[in-house]
């Protein structure tokens, strides 16, 4: 009886009339630490380009990677997400050495999100750059969305708790706490403000037969693609909408459709007319360039993207697992995919709001698996993901006519039920509170594959490392100690990544060979199931497997000539030598080793003329 009392009660708070106001405060205060979180990687490129010719740097300006005509809007809107393209700044990144010398010529990071490109730039036209103020801009966008998302669910579902429900999974998923908490990420935040609006606008046109609505729907729409290209996503939902929701012939669905079609493929023409895109690294992919790797990605990503959702286990965790084992984690996946199924199985088979849920959610996963499995990009993920979740929760608990007649079968899915309420509700509110911790703890990790000493020196030095754990990581270093106020040095020169022992021989007065033992630079040893050279090595490639080197291939560096002396099978580098312009004994030359054993840098000692030194490894 009591039970009863306190799940009548529980309804009627998720049928309150004021729940998307109550839980878009409850997500302001559980996001509020991110208030304190500082600029993060991206951020201090934006703050370069935003902050004023005046306030830049100006050692930025004296090591050539200054971002030209800084603070302009009419830059801003088409550049800002430009953070690496052949056309703009790769080679002067590469020159400098913020990015490596193995980087491919061809190789490509360039969005176009004006809407979100805008908001940025008024962070620094009202707020004075503050990045207190800034954060608080990105949590206000953040409540916006859980307050329509809210007013979403409890549209589309029956009973209007089960709306209520999947609201509260979605503001404790801890997924929306990086996306908040990184200033430069609002693009997704935003991209998914507006395609709410999208979808209900939609729901509206078709249900009332508004055209206001639908003009909304479309404009919305392309407010989504604007902001982010994982906007796209959100067509996903429309076209199950037209699938499951029309009670019109296939002709007038296919009507119902077309305005989006029209918005999405514009979208994606001036996209691709202005050279933005994704090309040449193995995080991200372009699917029009490498559609044979991309269905491959959509193979082997997708399942793990649904079965982390379904399952609230974070899909960052296959970035710290080797490559042998990779393969058994997506067979787990889909396994596990197959399951939910089979216990989904009799609700989507009665309800077409289950069946939209579904078919939205695993359509929506077709344009992230453009890109490795990351939480923070599973926004759009999990608006349909909750709501076929709380759907099918609220069908167990009120005994729904779907459930089977069979007493086993009938225990099966309550405990499943129960597992699926567990892992959403307890655990991810845990997790949820967690999160500022979890994320200061990744964001200090990655940081400490940068942090080296600045001494004003440094200034007239360049810095020579060894062995790099995260090597990409350096693109960040000059900005972060330009907006420090501390010496940039004068270069980077970063020889190897430090995924595995490495020996290093050096020929003569200004020439050193850095040789891998077993296996090439640019790949790991695998041993320990769980650690950081895997993650580092997933999310730091610059140069895919499709663009190998050749034995005897040059890069000719301001200071520096890097020659590939031998190469794998693959074409991935065994053997390489540097000659300096100086001495290796130059005080210009700042050495440095990475320690795993310390996790932290240290002084490297060069060998004399003819010595051959070991440098150990992560394992």
């Amino acid at each position: 009886m009591l039970a009863r009392k306190i799940f009548n009660r529980l309804c009627h708070i998720l049928e309150c009339r004021y729940l998307p106001l109550f839980l878009a405060v409850m997500g302001i205060l559980l996001t509020l630490p991110a208030l304190r979180g500082g600029l993060l990687f991206d951020d201090l490129w934006h703050w370069a380009e935003l902050a004023g010719p005046g306030q830049v740097d100006r050692k930025l300006a004296e090591v050539g990677i200054d971002p030209e005509k800084s603070g302009r809007l009419s830059t801003v809107l088409s550049e800002l997400f430009i953070v690496v393209s052949p056309e703009k700044n790769l080679q002067q990144l590469k020159q400098y050495g913020a990015l490596p010398w193995w980087t491919y010529d061809g190789f490509k990071v360039s969005a176009w999100r004006p809407i979100a490109s805008f908001t940025h730039w008024l962070d620094y036209r009202l707020f004075g750059g503050s990045e207190m103020l800034m954060h608080a801009h990105n949590i206000f966008w953040f409540a916006a969305v859980v307050f329509f998302i809210t007013i979403l669910y409890r549209s589309l579902m029956t009973p209007r708790w089960a709306g209520g429900l999947a609201a509260v999974f979605f503001v404790l998923c801890e997924s929306n706490y990086f996306p908040t908490l990184w200033i430069s990420n609002r693009n997704l935040i935003l991209s998914l403000f507006f395609g709410v609006l999208a979808l209900l606008a939609h729901h509206r046109w078709r249900q009332r037969d508004s055209s206001g609505a639908g003009v909304t729907a479309v404009v919305c729409l392309a407010g989504s693609l604007l902001s982010a290209e994982a906007g796209a996503a959100m067509f996903a939902y429309i076209f199950a909408y037209a699938v499951f929701f029309e009670r019109v012939s296939f002709k007038r669905r296919l009507m119902s459709l077309a305005p989006a079609t029209i918005i999405v493929i514009l979208w994606r023409i001036l996209y691709n007319s202005g050279g933005y895109g994704a090309y040449g690294g193995d995080l991200y992919l372009d699917p029009a360039r490498e559609p044979l790797r991309y269905l491959w990605a959509i193979l082997t990503r997708g399942p793990l993207i649904l079965a982390g959702q379904i399952s609230s286990v974070p899909v960052d965790v296959f970035g710290y697992i080797p490559e042998s084992m990779q393969s058994f984690y997506v067979l787990g996946a889909v396994v596990f995919i197959a399951i939910a199924l089979f216990f989904f199985m009799p609700l989507l088979r009665k309800d077409r709001l289950a069946r939209f849920w579904l078919v939205g959610t695993c359509l929506s996963v077709l344009p992230i698996c453009a890109t490795i499995p990351m939480s923070r990009n599973l926004l759009f993920v999990e608006l349909g993901a909750f709501g076929l979740i709380a759907q099918f929760a609220t069908g167990v608990i009120s005994g729904a006519e779907w459930l089977p007649k069979r007493q086993l079968q009938r225990m099966a899915i309550w405990i499943f039920c129960v597992l699926l309420l567990v892992a959403h509700l307890p655990i991810a509110a845990a997790r949820r509170v967690a999160a500022p911790i979890t994320s200061s703890m990744i964001v200090d990790e990655i940081y400490s594959t940068m942090q080296i000493d600045s001494t004003p020196r440094l200034e007239k030095q360049e810095l020579v490392v060894l062995n790099a754990p995260y090597p990409v990581a350096f693109q960040y270093l000059p900005f972060l100690n330009a907006y420090e106020g501390r010496a940039i040095p004068r270069a980077i020169r970063v020889l190897s990544p430090g995924y595995r022992p490495l020996e290093i021989t050096r020929l003569d007065e200004q020439t050193i060979v850095v040789r891998s033992p077993s296996g090439n630079l640019l790949s790991y040893e695998e041993q320990d199931p769980l650690h950081l050279v895997y993650f580092y090595r997933y999310v730091g490639s610059v140069r895919g497997t499709g663009h190998p080197l050749r034995a005897g291939e040059r890069f000719k560096l301001l200071d520096v000539l890097v020659e590939v002396v031998e190469v794998d099978d693959k074409g991935q580098p065994v053997e390489v030598s540097f000659k300096f312009v100086v001495s290796l004994d130059d005080p210009s030359l700042r050495w440095l080793q990475w320690d795993w054993k310390k996790d932290s840098y240290t002084p490297l000692e060069v060998p004399t003329i003819g010595q051959c030194q070991r440098i150990s490894g992560p394992f």
